[in-house]
């Protein structure tokens, strides 16, 4: 495994604090009263999650932050990952003496979460591939076979070989285990040959055996001289002996930072001696926390009290404190190499492979293609079969069943457009936003290629309905006007297409689509052009006919239908349109009409998921990482530098 160089983390009376609603108190705290207001305007206070928090993580060190649930664990890895979205921080971050932050962090680190969002149509192997082509590493593959050798190795590496065919999965489909799944994100972000790696609890969820071999392959990385900065959740004492350093966090502050093997004299010389055999984790927890008694446990008093000393006593009496606030002084200062940012790809080769994994994300859902196809198939015979040679019945029920079946038409067309895109999209959401996050692709390339591969099933269906129900309605035997019964059909569904895309962008779950789509639709509906005559409606609701899809496709099928139609030498189809009043725009027009709004449903949709990424937090990478990487490319702060002089004198001097 290749070598990088080693980059320490810093940092200094670090807080993080987010803004609750001040609430009366049941004692005599006369302040927290006089901040609560009766009337809903309650004053916000700051919580701190972290308090003062001056630490170091070393290279080539694993590094593990334990401590009971509520300490700080997973906010202080996610603000030095950079994905902290909200809230306030203070104090100082530096990588190797250059002043950073957590939005520059992720220049140099990958993350991985504790919940593993993965692609679940992708197998292991493409999910690390993928990883290697969009986020290549400095010294990247020239070759796609030089690209599978990348992949064999981290295959090899996590011990994924057998599984490295099969599907990720997900709660409907069964595919690898929790532990493999684990792995495979892990090797996702080792591929990339981040000189930092951050894992928000890696061994939650995992077998004894599973979480070892998580560890150990935590440790291979270690070796080859980057820094792992680890949240484990209650560590086996196998897995404990395989930690390099631990800090062990309390109510948001450090209880204790430093070498692993220090850990059991430290909480001894507290009064917390730990017995032989027994995992030097769970005394932590169990004696030195919670104080051996689980009703301490419930106790929240206690429990901060408790805190309260133990990060007292570390911050005041430790000798381990002092030789962190040391190293922390005088830290390692070795240049920051460019070769170590993260990369992606070409906008042209993330667009490639996008392109080509939602091609196969969409042959593998086979059952929702034949369900997308049956349904095209089944609606197209049940309109056609209920109106079955409509021209062959007399006039008026010509008018209604040629009016009702082509409204029927315009409807299905565009409802069930956004629903199936709205069931498919919903999935992959999360899947966009965490790949967004980890820097695999722009929002462009993913939209593009979402859309690449959608269009062309958006159109086949529409036809396929169209050319089911055209024939057996008895609609009117001419070439011209069956095109432009299709062609009305295609746009209403690409017009649906539009806006369950644009849905399924606003909001992250079904429920609340399924919530809010009737307030979206129904006015749509009723303002169609059957239901109410839209020359006689409420004149000031009656603006919502000129934004439905519904009323300009149906009208566009009406006029294509009605425009000069003769029953028995009798022209009755131009006199019915002047009697339901759809208005004097052309079928050209009105076929215009719907792609103008689905355009725009579509610029919002994409409007949509700009916001998803920028949301809390926008996208200062992107807009600031030539600044960023020339504050860490630069020299070390001076402060250090004057530091290590006095530390090169003191050590002459001796």
């Amino acid at each position: 495994m290749q070598q990088t160089t080693p980059l320490q983390i810093s940092f200094e009376d670090l807080s993080y604090a987010v803004k609750v609603r001040a609430r009366p108190t049941t004692n005599d705290d006369q302040d927290s009263k006089r901040r609560w207001s009766p009337f809903g305007k309650s004053k916000h206070n700051d919580k701190f999650i972290l308090q003062s928090l001056t630490g170091a993580f070393r290279p080539g060190r694993l590094t593990a932050i334990l401590g009971p649930s509520g300490s700080g664990k997973t906010t202080l890895l996610n603000l030095l990952a950079g994905t902290e979205s909200s809230g306030t921080t203070t104090g100082s971050i530096w990588v190797n003496g250059r002043p950073a932050s957590g939005v520059s962090l992720r220049l140099l680190a990958g993350f991985v979460h504790q919940d593993d969002v993965i692609l679940s149509t992708q197998t292991v192997s493409e999910a690390i591939t993928m990883s290697i082509i969009l986020r290549p590493p400095p010294l990247r593959p020239h070759t796609a076979h030089e690209n599978m050798q990348e992949t064999a190795r981290a295959l090899s590496l996590f011990g994924l070989e057998k599984c490295q065919h099969t599907a990720v999965g997900d709660t409907s489909e069964k595919g690898i285990s929790g532990g493999e799944r684990k792995r495979t994100a892990i090797a996702q972000e080792y591929v990339t040959q981040a000189p930092i790696l951050f894992l928000d609890e890696p061994t939650s969820g995992l077998d004894a055996h599973s979480a070892l071999m998580v560890t150990h392959q935590l440790k291979d990385i270690v070796s080859t001289g980057r820094t792992v900065v680890a949240v484990l959740h209650q560590p086996s004492s196998e897995m404990f002996g395989l930690i390099d350093d631990i800090m062990v966090l309390s109510e948001g502050r450090i209880v204790y930072l430093g070498e692993r093997a220090g850990l059991v004299d430290y909480v001894a010389k507290l009064g917390y001696p730990c017995a032989m055999y027994s995992n030097p984790a769970d005394h932590v927890f169990n004696a030195v926390l919670f104080g051996n008694d689980v009703r301490h446990m419930s106790s929240q008093p206690d429990a901060v009290a408790r805190a309260r000393l133990l990060a007292d006593a570390w911050e005041e009496q430790s000798d381990g404190a002092r030789a962190v606030r040391a190293l922390v002084a005088c830290p390692e200062l070795s240049p920051i190499d460019p070769s170590l940012f993260r990369r992606t790809s070409p906008s042209t080769v993330q667009l490639r492979y996008l392109t080509r994994r939602a091609f196969l994300n969409a042959v593998r859902n086979r059952l929702i293609i034949n369900i997308r196809l049956a349904q095209a198939a089944f609606f197209g015979l049940l309109i056609g079969f209920i109106f079955l040679n409509t021209h062959n019945r007399p006039v008026a029920v010509q008018r209604q069943n040629f009016s009702g079946s082509l409204f029927f038409t315009a409807v299905t067309q565009f409802l069930l457009s956004i629903l199936s895109v709205v069931n498919v999209f919903t999935h992959e959401r999360m899947v966009f936003a965490r790949e967004w996050r980890s820097g695999y692709y722009s929002l462009p390339a993913y939209f593009a290629s979402k859309n690449i591969v959608e269009l062309p099933i958006q159109v086949i269906l529409p036809i396929i309905y169209a050319c089911i129900s055209y024939w057996l309605l008895g609609l009117r035997h001419d070439g011209a006007r069956f095109i432009i019964y299709t062609a009305t059909c295609i746009v209403l569904n690409l017009c649906g297409f539009s806006f369950g895309l644009l849905m399924a962008s606003l909001f992250s779950n079904m429920g609340t689509i399924l919530a809010a789509l009737p307030a979206m639709f129904l006015p749509f509906l009723l303002f169609g052009g059957l239901l109410v005559n839209s020359g006689n409606s409420t004149v000031w609701l009656r603006w919502l006919q000129w934004v439905s899809p519904i009323k300009y496709g149906y009208t566009a099928m009406m006029k294509n239908q009605f425009s000069g139609y003769v029953v028995d030498g009798m022209p009755i189809g131009d006199s019915y349109l002047e009697e339901v009043n759809l208005g004097s725009m052309s079928i050209g027009v009105n076929i215009i009409m719907v792609i103008v709004i689905g355009l725009l449903a579509w610029g919002a949709a994409y409007l949509a998921l700009l916001r998803l990424t920028y949301k809390g937090r926008g996208d200062p990478i992107k807009n600031n990482a030539k600044k960023l990487k020339m504050e860490l490319e630069g020299p070390p702060d001076p402060r250090f530098l004057s530091s290590n002089k006095e530390e090169h004198r003191d050590a002459n001097v001796v």
